[in-house]
Order: C-alpha cells, then structure tokens, then sequence
C-alpha cells in the first residue's frame, strides 16, 4: 500500500495523517464516496456506510446493489471520506475489491451501530435484513492511499 505524506509537496498546510490520527478520524462515523465502474464504462459513485480495519475497507451491501453488480465485473474501487466542515480532513484513494458472503449480516449490525443512535441500530438492522437481498461484505484493499487534514 502507498501512502503519500503530503497532498502536496509545494503545500506544507495540507500534512497527512498518521497512524492512531488515521485510524481516530476512520473510526468517527463520516460517509465513504465509494466510485465503482459501470459496464459501459461510467463512474457510479454512493455514499456508504464503512468499516475500517487496518489494511483494509469493509462495507455491507446486497449482491443486488449496482455497486455490488459492477464490482462483480470490475473489482476494482475509489473512494473519497471527508469532513464537510472545517478544517477538511480527508482520506481518499483506490484498490482491489474481494467480496466475501455475510448472510446474518453481522458487519451491517456493527455498521448500524456505530452510525445510528444505540435505539435504532438494532431496528434498523433487523428492518433490513427482513427486506431480504443477498447480503454481502466488499472488502477494499488499498493500493493507494493519501491523507491530509488541515490542522
């Protein structure tokens, strides 16, 4: 995996994050831009709920979702998670897709629960695993990454 230190080297403002400074701003519930690629060639970017563990993304979806069907085809991902608001951290990136089954839904569960007050996580998750679908983890391995804050 490839971090960049700097958005840009000419920018000393924008310095990348680090270690636990990385792994603090994955953790807070801020909405991935996940950009996968449609058969004819199109970007198809959606806001995704995400999970990050150490070396990889992890994000629940059915196998019905366009973004699922295209990753069928391309596994390949880009992604962009910002704050909207001052002072506009932000990490971005692309990488190689692998999809894995979850058909009790347990990452969606913990996603519900770290995005959702604690009194509808539960709801939540049970109101979509009885909508049914074939539900999946994607997995996101970077091969390239770059951070910055404005800090």
């Amino acid at each position: 995996m490839v971090y960049e230190e700097k958005m840009s080297t000419s920018n000393p403002m924008t310095p990348s994050m680090k270690g636990d400074q990385l792994n603090k701003f994955l953790a807070r519930p801020v909405l991935m831009d996940l950009a996968t690629i449609t058969p004819e060639g199109y970007p198809h970017v959606a806001p995704v709920w995400f999970e990050y563990g150490g070396d990889s993304f992890l994000i629940s979806t059915t196998r019905e979702r366009k973004k699922a069907k295209n990753l069928s085809v391309n596994p390949r991902a880009g992604f962009s998670i910002a704050e909207h608001s001052l002072p506009y951290a932000a990490v971005v990136g692309y990488g190689d897709v692998e999809v894995e089954d979850d058909p009790k839904g347990i990452l969606l569960l913990r996603l519900a629960r770290k995005y959702l007050p604690i009194e509808k996580a539960e709801r939540y998750w049970r109101e979509l695993m009885k909508a049914g679908g074939s539900r999946i983890i994607i997995k996101i391995k970077p091969t390239w990454i770059l951070s910055w804050t404005g800090e």
